[in-house]
Protein backbone atom coordinates (compact mmCIF):
# COMPACT_ATOMS: atom_id res chain seq x y z
CA UNK A 1 0.00 0.00 0.00
CA UNK A 2 1.16 3.52 -0.79
CA UNK A 3 2.16 5.67 2.21
CA UNK A 4 -0.40 8.41 1.56
CA UNK A 5 -3.11 5.80 0.93
CA UNK A 6 -2.26 4.25 4.29
CA UNK A 7 -2.50 7.68 5.95
CA UNK A 8 -5.85 8.33 4.25
CA UNK A 9 -7.22 4.95 5.31
CA UNK A 10 -6.01 5.44 8.90
CA UNK A 11 -7.46 8.94 9.25
CA UNK A 12 -10.82 7.96 7.77
CA UNK A 13 -11.21 4.71 9.73
CA UNK A 14 -14.38 5.08 11.84
CA UNK A 15 -12.81 2.80 14.46
CA UNK A 16 -10.38 5.65 15.19
CA UNK A 17 -13.10 8.30 15.26
CA UNK A 18 -12.54 9.49 11.71
CA UNK A 19 -10.80 12.63 10.54
CA UNK A 20 -12.87 14.97 12.73
CA UNK A 21 -11.81 13.28 15.97
CA UNK A 22 -8.18 12.89 14.94
CA UNK A 23 -7.94 16.49 13.71
CA UNK A 24 -9.37 17.77 16.99
CA UNK A 25 -6.75 15.84 18.96
CA UNK A 26 -4.03 17.23 16.69
CA UNK A 27 -5.26 20.82 17.00
CA UNK A 28 -6.10 21.30 13.33
CA UNK A 29 -9.26 21.56 11.31
CA UNK A 30 -10.69 18.38 9.76
CA UNK A 31 -10.51 20.06 6.33
CA UNK A 32 -6.77 20.61 6.63
CA UNK A 33 -6.17 17.03 7.84
CA UNK A 34 -8.38 15.64 5.06
CA UNK A 35 -6.36 17.61 2.50
CA UNK A 36 -3.06 16.41 3.98
CA UNK A 37 -4.05 12.75 3.59
CA UNK A 38 -5.89 13.12 0.29
CA UNK A 39 -3.94 11.27 -2.42
CA UNK A 40 -5.37 13.68 -5.03
CA UNK A 41 -4.25 16.90 -3.30
CA UNK A 42 -0.85 18.42 -4.00
CA UNK A 43 -1.33 21.64 -2.01
CA UNK A 44 -1.15 20.09 1.47
CA UNK A 45 1.37 17.56 2.78
CA UNK A 46 1.43 15.39 5.89
CA UNK A 47 4.56 16.07 7.92
CA UNK A 48 6.45 13.17 9.48
CA UNK A 49 5.71 14.35 13.02
CA UNK A 50 2.01 14.50 12.13
CA UNK A 51 2.14 10.95 10.77
CA UNK A 52 3.72 9.78 14.03
CA UNK A 53 1.04 11.61 16.03
CA UNK A 54 -1.71 9.97 13.98
CA UNK A 55 -0.19 6.54 14.62
CA UNK A 56 0.14 7.28 18.35
CA UNK A 57 -3.48 8.45 18.62
CA UNK A 58 -4.93 5.58 16.62
CA UNK A 59 -2.56 2.74 17.47
CA UNK A 60 -2.58 1.98 13.74
CA UNK A 61 0.90 1.50 12.28
CA UNK A 62 -0.21 1.21 8.65
CA UNK A 63 1.65 4.37 7.68
CA UNK A 64 5.03 3.16 8.91
CA UNK A 65 4.27 -0.32 7.54
CA UNK A 66 3.80 1.24 4.09
CA UNK A 67 7.04 3.21 4.46
CA UNK A 68 8.95 0.08 5.45
CA UNK A 69 7.49 -1.93 2.55
CA UNK A 70 8.44 0.81 0.08
CA UNK A 71 12.01 0.56 1.36
CA UNK A 72 12.00 -3.23 1.10
CA UNK A 73 11.50 -3.98 4.79
CA UNK A 74 8.90 -4.51 7.44
CA UNK A 75 7.97 -2.64 10.59
CA UNK A 76 7.76 -4.68 13.75
CA UNK A 77 6.95 -3.43 17.19
CA UNK A 78 8.61 -4.75 20.30
CA UNK A 79 6.28 -2.82 22.57
CA UNK A 80 3.88 -5.74 22.89
CA UNK A 81 2.66 -6.75 26.32
CA UNK A 82 4.84 -9.44 27.85
CA UNK A 83 3.43 -11.10 30.94
CA UNK A 84 6.77 -12.76 31.68
CA UNK A 85 8.86 -10.64 34.01
CA UNK A 86 12.17 -12.39 33.68
CA UNK A 87 14.63 -13.42 31.02
CA UNK A 88 14.09 -17.18 31.34
CA UNK A 89 10.31 -16.95 30.93
CA UNK A 90 10.73 -14.65 27.93
CA UNK A 91 13.15 -17.14 26.36
CA UNK A 92 10.65 -19.96 26.92
CA UNK A 93 7.88 -17.82 25.41
CA UNK A 94 10.06 -17.23 22.35
CA UNK A 95 10.56 -20.98 21.96
CA UNK A 96 6.80 -21.52 22.25
CA UNK A 97 6.24 -18.99 19.43
CA UNK A 98 8.71 -20.89 17.29
CA UNK A 99 6.83 -24.11 18.00
CA UNK A 100 3.52 -22.50 17.00
CA UNK A 101 5.08 -21.30 13.76
CA UNK A 102 6.45 -24.76 12.93
CA UNK A 103 3.06 -26.40 13.64
CA UNK A 104 1.42 -23.87 11.30
CA UNK A 105 4.04 -24.57 8.61
CA UNK A 106 3.57 -28.34 9.00
CA UNK A 107 -0.21 -28.07 8.65
CA UNK A 108 0.07 -25.77 5.65
CA UNK A 109 2.53 -28.04 3.84
CA UNK A 110 0.65 -31.32 4.47
CA UNK A 111 -1.09 -31.03 1.10
CA UNK A 112 1.94 -29.48 -0.59
CA UNK A 113 0.18 -26.16 -1.20
CA UNK A 114 0.12 -23.02 0.93
CA UNK A 115 -3.15 -21.23 0.22
CA UNK A 116 -3.77 -17.54 0.97
CA UNK A 117 -5.46 -18.22 4.32
CA UNK A 118 -2.60 -20.48 5.42
CA UNK A 119 -0.06 -17.91 4.25
CA UNK A 120 -1.80 -15.18 6.24
CA UNK A 121 -1.67 -17.37 9.35
CA UNK A 122 2.02 -18.15 8.74
CA UNK A 123 2.81 -14.45 8.30
CA UNK A 124 1.00 -13.66 11.57
CA UNK A 125 3.01 -16.34 13.37
CA UNK A 126 6.24 -14.98 11.88
CA UNK A 127 5.38 -11.48 13.14
CA UNK A 128 4.61 -12.94 16.58
CA UNK A 129 7.99 -14.66 16.51
CA UNK A 130 9.76 -11.41 15.59
CA UNK A 131 8.02 -9.57 18.43
CA UNK A 132 8.96 -12.36 20.85
CA UNK A 133 12.60 -12.20 19.75
CA UNK A 134 12.71 -8.41 20.07
CA UNK A 135 11.17 -8.70 23.52
CA UNK A 136 13.81 -11.26 24.46
CA UNK A 137 16.46 -8.83 23.25
CA UNK A 138 14.96 -6.03 25.37
CA UNK A 139 14.96 -8.26 28.46
CA UNK A 140 18.58 -9.24 27.81
CA UNK A 141 19.53 -5.56 27.47
CA UNK A 142 17.76 -4.76 30.74
CA UNK A 143 19.73 -7.51 32.48
CA UNK A 144 22.96 -6.19 30.99
CA UNK A 145 22.23 -2.60 32.02
CA UNK A 146 21.15 -3.73 35.48
CA UNK A 147 24.42 -5.55 36.06
CA UNK A 148 26.40 -2.41 35.11
CA UNK A 149 24.29 -0.26 37.42
CA UNK A 150 25.09 -2.51 40.39
CA UNK A 151 28.88 -2.17 40.03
Amino acid sequence: MDVIDAAHKTVHNPKHGGSTAIAARMGMSPTVLNNKVNPNTDSHHLRLDEAVTIMEYTGDTSIIQAMAQRLGGEFTSSAGHTPQANLLMTALSTTACQGELMVEMYRALEDGIIDCKENESIQTNIQNMIVALRTLGKHANEKCEGSHANK
